[in-house]
């Protein structure tokens, strides 16, 4: 079968990955929406950065450390804009700066940064809130304070953000994030609560994103990418990524386990590929022994025959997905750009992926010589004509591909379709920039009534000085048909300010 076979040819490049990889030091993560990665790809897109695979996030600090000084050598002769952007990421990741030769640099920070986030909804925002670590804000106030603390110790390293959340009266003390990272032999092991996002998708991402709350994972990964031996040395700057899961108790099946693995790399400096998968498994009531597991990892058991009672408790299938996804590179010197795509299949057919869902997205660093003005544009679709309701569903984990109520994958869920427009501004000089976007949802497409959602968003940031930073937010959100479904229109504003301060 196709998928044992691959099976074998992932576990020949694992052992290959073993025997390349050099000594490097642990090192914490940057958070998946933090802006570090719009300025990683815009410097990327201009051609500046060539080994960066920016489609599995997150990344180590040491990492974008290391993609800093390969900006460096690359800039020469480029725009005081463009060695503005690089000085802008020298001064935020300096604390890692003397450790990119994969020299140990032992330091504790009890105090990263702090922050306070107000937040304030006029009606139930929870249509307009999604990619923001499953954070559900209340109409009316909401108000946020946390802090983070880290430290890199050799081959250790940790990460702590502990939150005060206020809404709606009510008070609660999360752990939005908290990992610690062991790295050996040139790997690295995670485990703690912590985020990710998989693909090149901007607004959302087929399989994972940051959309529901961090989860617990036991995450096995290489930290930088390393070129294979013999002919997968082809494949040039390679990365591979290993999670497992619990999810939680209050699901249909409660406890199934969560399983995925994804593989990246840049066979030319300019073209990525990322090979994905994830899948369910197991629970109360459900097998989760060796035999299971194996069949979940080679696809055996994605379409069993269900037996003479027909009873759901003996089918022993998992709920898998897999996908692939390209980005495309062009730093054509009066254009550049970036064309993206991803596509995942719901189910297996014949061993390959079916019933697809896709992806895909173009990215204009800068319009002409306006090198200030960045351009994007997104879309998205879970609708299957003929087979309503498949897309993060299943007939046994009835809870569907969901973590505490959210989306895992992308946040407009199944039978979908969405269309996002970003233009930004950038202002280096103060680490700051003005965004305004444009989103469009249809919802329910199998059926003639669609709940129609169209948002309109202006944000800006910028530091204030001596580590200081403020960012603002408003969304306009238009809702038709979300009530009962009949031919309803409301509105939903939100306001959102946030003051932070990093040591």
């Amino acid at each position: 079968m196709l998928l044992s076979k691959g099976v074998i040819s992932v576990a020949i490049i694992l052992v290959s990955v073993l025997l390349v990889v050099r000594t490097s030091v642990a090192s914490t993560n940057v958070p998946v929406d933090d802006d570090t990665y719009d300025v990683l790809l815009r410097l990327e897109a201009e051609g500046i950065i060539q080994s960066a695979l920016l489609a599995t996030r997150p990344l180590s600090r040491m990492e974008v450390a290391r993609l800093i000084l390969e900006a460096e050598r690359n800039s020469e002769g480029k725009s005081p804009f463009i060695r503005q952007l690089i000085q802008s990421l020298k001064k935020r990741f300096r604390d890692e700066r003397g450790g990119t030769k994969h020299i140990s640099i032992e330091y504790i920070k009890p105090l990263d940064s702090v922050y306070v986030r107000y937040v304030y909804s006029d009606s139930n925002p929870q249509e307009i809130i999604y990619n923001n670590d499953g954070d559900n804000y209340r109409e009316g106030f909401n108000t946020r304070f946390g802090l983070t603390s880290r430290g890199d110790l050799g081959r250790t390293s940790f990460f702590i953000n502990p939150e005060v959340r206020y809404s709606d009266a009510d008070t609660d003390i999360i752990m939005k994030r908290a990992y610690g990272i062991l790295s050996f032999a040139g790997l690295e092991i995670e485990l703690g609560k912590d985020s990710q996002w998989w693909g090149p998708g901007h607004h959302g991402s087929i399989l994972l994103s940051n959309n529901p709350e961090p989860m617990q994972i036991v995450k096995i990964t290489n930290p930088h990418p390393v070129l294979l031996p013999w002919v997968f040395r082809y494949l040039g700057p390679f990365n591979f990524t290993v999670f497992a899961t619990e999810l939680s108790k209050d699901r249909v099946v409660p406890k199934p386990y969560l399983w995925g693995m994804r593989f990246n790399f840049k066979p030319i400096p300019y073209f990525e590929i990322g090979l994905q998968r994830t899948a369910l498994l197991g629970g109360e009531g459900r097998s989760e022994d060796l035999k299971t597991w194996w069949d979940s990892l080679t696809g055996m058991g994605e379409n069993p025959a269900v037996d003479i009672a027909g009873d759901p408790e003996d089918i022993e299938a998992g709920d898998q997905r897999m996908g692939c996804d390209v980005k495309l590179t062009l730093p054509l010197k009066w254009q550049p750009l970036q064309l993206y795509a991803e596509a995942a299949g719901e189910d297996e057919a014949g061993g390959l992926p079916t019933k697809w869902a896709y992806l895909g997205g173009i990215y204009l660093p800068r319009i002409l010589g306006l090198e200030r003005v960045e351009f994007r544009a997104e879309y998205a679709n879970t609708y299957l004509k003929n087979l309503p309701n498949v897309w993060y569903n299943h007939d046994i984990y009835r809870t569907g591909y969901r973590y505490k109520g959210r989306i895992i994958g992308h946040h407009m869920g199944t039978d979908s379709r969405d269309l996002f427009f970003e233009m930004s501004y950038s202002v280096p000089e103060i680490n700051g920039w003005i965004k305004l976007s444009y989103d469009k949802e249809k919802h329910n497409l199998s059926n003639s009534t669609n709940p129609t959602k169209t948002e309109s968003s202006v944000s800006a940031r910028f530091d204030v000085g001596g580590g200081v930073s403020m960012e603002g937010r408003f969304v306009s959100g238009r809702l038709r048909n979300y009530e009962d479904l009949s031919d309803k229109e409301s509105r939903i504003n939100l306001m959102s300010f946030e003051l932070s301060y990093i040591f």
